[in-house]
């Protein structure tokens, strides 16, 4: 895919300024949408954790329990994790 581009005066500013040795300004704009890509990622990062900031997990039901024998038993699926003894697992 080919993507046709023409720079502004601004653009070109930009691309200079931002131009390492021996990079082409192909090289430049693939580095600045690799940018525009993490500071997405960051963005919705927050937004993830300003919604979850007063998520009570309290209030949930937990997926394991302990047994009677202090085995950890994962109550979705029933299975169970031995527990570990005085010398190790």
């Amino acid at each position: 895919m080919a993507i046709g581009f023409r720079p502004t005066d601004d653009d070109k500013r930009i691309i200079s300024r931002f131009k390492r040795q021996g990079e082409t300004t192909s090289d430049v704009l693939r580095r600045g949408l690799r940018s525009l890509e993490q500071v997405d990622w960051v963005e919705r990062a927050r937004a993830d954790m300003a919604r979850l900031a007063l998520e009570d997990l309290s209030e949930e039901p937990d997926d394991w329990e302990y047994d009677e024998a202090g085995n950890i038993k994962d109550v979705g699926t029933g299975s169970v994790l031995k527990a570990r003894n005085e010398g190790g697992w």
